[in-house]
């Protein structure tokens, strides 16, 4: 029966005209299909160790082998590949935060990585940008000329006239603080050293209420944050008691109470002032004007205001000031200045004006419109300015992320190669053997596989392909798991609640060592 076996198997083999492993493995650098360790003459001297120890494990010399030199490699390198994955997977799952960023340049195969304050830092500036104590957002500064009766300011209107037009400007923009006036910090004002407060007597003594600085000559010790604590009192004091208005913000508008009020009293720097020329600014009617001549008094009581009327309680007068000829450049002279204009007033000279005055006039087809500017009064209005902080939304949505094809970004660009066979250790390489020996098991089950049963007569004989795929499956389990158990033991953090359980146990021993007391 067994002469028949053989003689079947033999005859197979023939047909097929297949070597089998024959006892002598010759090292061949065609014979791995990947050759990740071709130049590795360690790698190279132990793959003919690793195939006669596999071929051993598997019952040769005393069975047929129905492998070749060449699987043996080729498990070999696979099982050296593996090894290189597990370890270096782990690596960057421990320390991906820290690589996040880094060059992918160079290779970090024998790299000593320390944790990086980087991915804190990173984080840490998307709570200071909220904060609007730092981060990576900058902040802006606008404002709303206030105008009398006008209670809503629209942040559209804003951003229109700011330029934040476009798809880059989608999302808007995000208020992040309103207050009156520019504000000037308490150390630049009340605490100044130089405007007469800050230093000695009484107001360094704190018995004002405030305390200061010194300059170095003459002030009263304090601790520092005392100070801080003053500057924070002085300015909460006037954001809170001293605020000209309060604000409540909805949707896009600002909405400011109570409702500014300018009407009734002639406030500084609303007059327009006299001498100043104002130029056209707008389509103008067709103008004839004799030799320097010089129009009568004219009125101006008519003002536009963000496309509204308004009424001015007291209005400026002036004059048409021309040279000889047809639509020469003219121009309109403030004679008696007027109260309650605000910059960018348009004013309007209307047709029957310029007739009623010493101008002659044809063709008319537009009223003559004057905008005021800065310059043309003393100030830009009596109520001030409503300022505010804010930010570019699109400018937070893109500072969370920045292209960087060069730098790491994830797991599959940090720059691990496959490890060098030559400084993997004993304990790394037997876990290797062990791999090789159960990928060589799993290669031969599958080749018996074939041919499940041979035919003999009145019987047949079944080969054992199940238990070699069966053992060659539970052993490359188990050597995984071993390896990541191991890996898991070994990791920063075991390491480091090892490290202080150990120096936790060492307290608790020496606690229990006697005193000694020494008498003098």
């Amino acid at each position: 029966m067994f002469g028949l076996f053989f003689s079947i198997f033999i005859i197979k083999y023939l047909i097929m005209n297949v070597p089998i492993y024959d006892g002598c493995p010759i090292w061949n650098e065609e014979s791995v299909p990947f050759g990740f360790y071709n130049g590795d003459t360690t790698f190279q001297s132990d793959a003919v160790k690793v195939s006669k120890f596999c071929a051993s494990r598997l019952g040769y010399p005393l069975v047929d082998i129905e492998l070749q030199s060449s699987s043996f490699f080729t498990a070999f390198e696979e099982a050296v590949t593996t090894y290189g994955n597990e370890i270096y997977a782990y690596k960057i799952r421990d320390n991906q935060l820290s690589l996040e960023g880094l060059t992918t340049g160079s290779s970090l195969n024998q790299a000593l990585i320390t944790p990086s304050f980087e991915p804190i830092v990173r984080l840490t500036e998307q709570y200071g940008e909220e904060a609007g104590s730092g981060g990576n957002v900058p902040y802006y500064s606008g404002s709303f000329t206030l105008t009398s009766s006008i209670q809503d300011y629209d942040f559209n209107t804003f951003m229109t006239s700011s330029g934040y037009t476009g798809s880059e400007f989608t999302h808007g923009i995000e208020v992040k603080r309103v207050f009156y006036e520019n504000p000037m910090p308490a150390s630049a004002r009340y605490l100044d050293p130089y405007g007469g407060f800050g230093f000695g007597g009484a107001v360094a003594a704190g018995m004002i209420g405030f305390g200061g600085f010194g300059m170095g000559m003459g002030y009263l010790m304090a601790p520092l944050n005392y100070d801080l604590q003053i500057i924070q009192q002085v300015e909460m004091n006037e954001m809170v008691r001293m605020s000209n208005y309060s604000f409540e913000l909805k949707d896009t508008k600002l909405r400011i109470f109570p409702i500014p009020n300018f009407s009734g009293e002639i406030y500084s720097g609303s007059s327009l002032v006299i001498g100043q020329t104002l130029t056209k600014t707008a389509t103008v009617p067709t103008v004839t004007f004799a030799v320097n001549v010089t129009s009568s008094l004219i009125d101006l009581p008519t003002v536009t205001r963000g496309g509204v009327a308004v009424t001015i309680t007291q209005p400026a007068k002036g004059v048409i000031l021309g040279d000889a000829g047809i639509n020469n450049t003219y121009k309109f002279k403030v004679m008696e200045s007027g109260s309650g204009y605000v910059s960018g007033d348009i004013i309007t000279v209307s047709q029957a004006q310029i007739d009623g005055s010493s101008v002659s006039i044809s063709n008319s087809t537009a009223a003559l419109k004057l905008t005021l500017t800065d310059s043309n009064i003393t100030s830009i209005c009596a109520g001030g300015k409503i300022w505010f902080e804010y930010i570019l939304r699109d400018d937070r949505i893109n500072s969370s992320v920045k292209q960087t094809p060069a730098n790491v970004t994830n797991v599959s660009n940090t720059p691990y190669n496959n490890p060098t066979y030559e400084y993997i250790n004993s304990v790394g390489r037997q876990w290797i053997f062990e791999y090789t020996l159960a990928l060589s098991k799993e290669m031969l089950g599958y080749v018996r596989g074939k041919y499940s049963s041979i035919p003999i007569p009145n019987s047949e004989v079944n080969l054992n392909q199940g238990d070699l795929i069966s053992a060659a499956t539970a052993e490359k389990t188990q050597l995984i798991e071993r390896l990541r158990t191991y890996l898991d033991e070994t990791s920063r953090q075991s390491l480091l609640n090892r490290r202080a359980s150990e120096a936790e146990s060492k307290m608790v021993e020496l606690q229990q060592v006697p005193y000694t007391i020494f008498i003098a």
